[in-house]
């Protein structure tokens, strides 16, 4: 059985108690010239007497039923003791002299206790009273009404002027006391209505977030500065299959290892696999970040985390789906693609058997089947160049060169028609790029913009490099056709491709490269507004990525 809680003391019982036990042993002690006697002493002590038995009966009771020294008794008992209180004060201020100001401040003690424990309006009606018994005690005894009593008389011919000045003082006193005990009350009250609304408000936010806590699905823990454990919630203990103590080391739960950060540290994202009694292998993911405290310091760690083994499964089971589905579409695309040269190279020998064919159909199926070969050649070629890229090489390229060999295979192609190549003033600069690839990589761009342009009333293919801060964009573009979403969507998507000419493997191509060079690229297109493709490179720092030089045509 626990110890009773101790509360602040009932103030009026122990007023009671200690003034009436001093002033008997005050009484007692000073000498017959030093202390106040007179007609009614030993009505006086006795009173006194009578008062200190009743606040040690009543003290004795309250300890003997509650264990505590003078606890706060119920409304009616505060009543009661109030009432004694002001008897005692009565009874002393009746002894000493009802016309010695000094005594008459004792009024205000009831006054100031009740603030503690009455309302408003009781707390006016002590002092109402208070200051009524004080007026009606002086008046008793000037005008000979209560016979004399210690230093207390009738006084034949009172002096108004000192009469009204006791009056006055001893009620001004005690009404100004109450107005003062009544504000103050009252803010209390208003303190103590804040107090529960804001008790009530953090009750139900730690309840809230208790359910949280208990209802989230991923393990919580928190740990102090020695990384132990200081609260877990359910999910922790059911994804780690064990009770969570307090204090518990975390890496007697979880080989954690370099993963937990240091006093002020960053997030730390961690994937861990883990044996854990009872559930085998598991595969735990989540991160660590520090937990704050009031301060500006961190008090501890959070520790959130989930158990991701059927989500890696699922994972593990779709990636080799899709690997199995681009592989399929991937055979389909490439069979789609040789299955008309092989149907032309079929029909050319079917001809070639027949006897005697005309030398004129020789030669015509001579060089279909010759154009068709090179068409399937292209096709594998291009193909194992898309599974099987070669590694790429790095050389210290010159920008006006690149363009300018560009240009000259532009001009040198057949397949362009007399199209004028629009190129921009080419900044001089040097840059690290494998040069075969990326010649390549913007041949294939500047095809398909002449496939795109094919039936334009204003035909245009532009190039152009441009040198912005720690960046090269090179920007290829046409005044084409231009591409629909879903054509956007499938750009990079082998055999994808709508134009007849080609393989359909260009743009993989494309991309591939750019991704292997760790450059990145962006596509804009609409349908009738044409298309602009840009390879954003990015350039070092240091002076051997650049060199400055007069712009150059």
């Amino acid at each position: 059985m626990g110890t009773p809680e101790a509360g602040p003391p009932f103030l009026p019982l122990a007023f009671r108690l200690f003034a009436s036990f001093g002033l008997l042993v005050l009484h007692a002690a000073l000498p017959l010239e030093g202390r106040a006697t007179g007609p009614g002493e030993d009505l006086y002590l006795g009173l006194l007497l009578l008062l200190l038995l009743e606040s040690l009966l009543e003290s004795a009771q309250d300890l003997k039923a509650t264990g505590l020294i003078f606890p706060v008794p119920s409304l009616p008992w505060i009543r009661w003791n109030l009432g004694l209180d002001l008897l005692l004060v009565t009874l002393v201020i009746g002894f000493h002299g009802v016309l010695r100001e000094t005594f008459s401040t004792l009024y205000i003690f009831p006054v100031l206790a009740s603030a503690f424990y009455l309302g408003t309006m009781e707390i006016i009606w002590v002092g109402t009273l208070s200051a009524a018994a004080h007026i009606l005690l002086v008046l008793a005894f000037t005008m000979g009404v209560f016979p004399a009593f210690g230093l207390s008389r009738e006084v034949l011919d009172p002096e108004p002027a000192r009469l009204s000045f006791v009056l006055g003082v001893a009620a001004l006193q005690v009404f100004a006391v109450t107005l003062v005990v009544v504000l103050i009350r009252r803010n209390l009250d208003t303190l103590r209505t804040d107090l529960s609304v804001s008790e009530a408000t953090v009750d139900e936010l730690q309840a809230l977030h208790q359910r949280v806590v208990e209802s989230m699905h991923s393990g919580l823990i928190t740990l102090d500065l020695r990384d132990r454990v200081t609260s877990a919630n359910p999910a922790a203990e059911t994804i780690l299959g064990q009770p969570i103590a307090p204090g518990t080391p975390i890496r007697d739960l979880l080989p954690l290892g370099d993963f937990l950060p240091r006093l002020g540290g960053r997030e730390e994202r961690f994937e861990i696999s883990v044996f854990l009694p009872g559930l085998g292998k598991r595969i735990l993911g989540g991160h660590l970040a520090p937990l704050r405290g009031g301060t500006a310091g961190a008090s501890g760690q959070i520790l959130l985390f989930q158990d991701l083994t059927d989500f890696k499964a699922l994972e593990d089971r779709t990636r080799i789906s899709e690997r199995m589905a681009a592989i399929g579409q991937l055979a389909a695309g490439l069979a789609h693609e040789l299955r008309n040269p092989l149907a032309s190279i079929t029909g050319c020998v079917q001809l070639l058997r027949k006897e005697d064919p005309a030398e004129g159909v020789s030669r015509r199926v001579l060089g279909i089947l010759e154009r068709e070969s090179q068409r399937v050649g292209a096709i594998v070629t291009d193909f194992l160049d898309f599974a099987r890229p070669a590694p790429a090489a790095h050389a210290l390229l010159s920008l006006p060169r690149v363009c300018e060999e560009v240009r000259s295979s532009w001009e040198m192609d057949p397949r362009t028609g007399g199209l004028t190549l629009l190129l921009d003033p080419v900044p001089a600069l040097d840059f690290m790029a494998d040069p075969a690839g990326l010649h390549r990589a913007l041949m294939n761009l500047l095809s398909n913009a002449r496939k795109a342009v094919a039936g334009a009333e204003q035909p245009t293919i532009s190039l152009q490099c441009l040198l912005q801060e720690q960046r090269l964009t090179i920007t290829v573009a046409d005044s084409g056709c231009g591409m629909t979403e879903d054509q956007l969507n499938r750009l990079f998507v082998p055999f994808a491709g709508t134009f007849e000419e080609g393989t359909g493997l260009g743009m993989s191509l494309v991309y591939k490269f750019v991704e292997a060079m760790g450059w990145r690229l962006e596509v804009h297109s609409a349908p009738g507004l044409g298309t602009q493709v840009e390879i954003h490179i990015p350039l070092p720092t240091g002076k051997e990525g650049m060199a400055s030089g007069a712009v150059r045509d």
